[in-house]
């Protein structure tokens, strides 16, 4: 699928959390789960002047949903935007995740939960579940949003938000008590998905993982999101952003 760059209007913006939010556009086409989009302003300002890559959260009915968090000036003023302010996309960009008749768990942490709940939602799998973890239970949102997608297990840093422990440590004692996925899917803080890597190489399970970079172009001209291996280099926004979870035992 040929990415194309359109310009779109902000069909709605909803708050989730006091620092994220979700925003909705019209476009075309149909994504793959584990796609991205780059996203710029189109009101002539140069502050800030690159777009910027962000997971699709959604798509139906040729809308597109964005789950953004507040780091900077830029997801700061798009935050503010009103319905019908113009926003340029350019994608669907890079590769998607591996569809699994099997059973496939999802692994979130933060906003690197984005891309899992369309990953979810477009499964074939069988069986499917979410782990996701928060630092909080007031930073976190969408649970209930993705446990009617499938059943949901939270887990959070502090205990205020189910048990008290990260997601790779929850999935090791599910498989360690014979819930044994076919595969596993994990975005988030690089931390997090290698341990959740190695959880997996522990109990020989296949695992995917989606990698978060700055990216100036998201279709690999700028170099800007490349990443320097043993064997060579990589782009995220070309080769990935999903990749097997033996990644990480390339990129040390």
């Amino acid at each position: 699928m040929q990415p194309r760059t359109q310009l779109s209007v902000v069909a709605d913006l909803m708050p989730i959390a006091s620092n994220a939010f979700l925003v909705a556009l019209p476009f075309e086409p149909e994504p793959e789960p584990g796609q991205f989009v780059m996203l710029s302003f189109d009101d002539g300002r140069l502050d800030p002047f690159l777009p910027r890559p962000f997971s699709v959260f959604d798509w139906e009915e040729k809308m597109l949903t964005l789950l953004v968090k507040v780091v900077g000036r830029g997801t700061a003023i798009m935050g503010n935007l009103k319905q019908g302010a113009t926003l340029r996309i350019t994608g669907p960009l890079g590769n998607s995740f591996p569809d699994y008749e099997g059973r496939v768990v999802f692994v979130g942490g933060g906003i690197g939960i984005a891309p899992l709940y369309y990953a979810a939602k477009r499964s074939q799998a069988g069986c499917k579940s979410f782990i996701l973890g928060f630092c909080t239970a007031e930073q976190s949102y969408l649970t209930e949003e993705f446990s009617q997608i499938a059943p949901t297990v939270l887990v959070s840093d502090d205990g205020s938000l189910g048990e008290k422990m990260f997601p790779h440590e929850k999935l090791d004692t599910l498989i360690a008590a014979g819930d044994r996925p076919d595969l596993i899917i994990s975005c988030g803080p690089e931390p997090l998905m290698r341990a959740t890597h190695e959880v997996a190489k522990r109990h020989g399970v296949r695992d995917i993982v989606s990698l978060e970079a700055r990216m100036g172009c998201g279709i690999g001209a700028c170099l800007g999101c490349r990443l320097d291996l043993p064997g060579g280099s990589v782009l995220v926004c070309k080769e990935g952003p999903v990749f097997e979870g033996s990644f990480f035992e390339e990129k040390k």
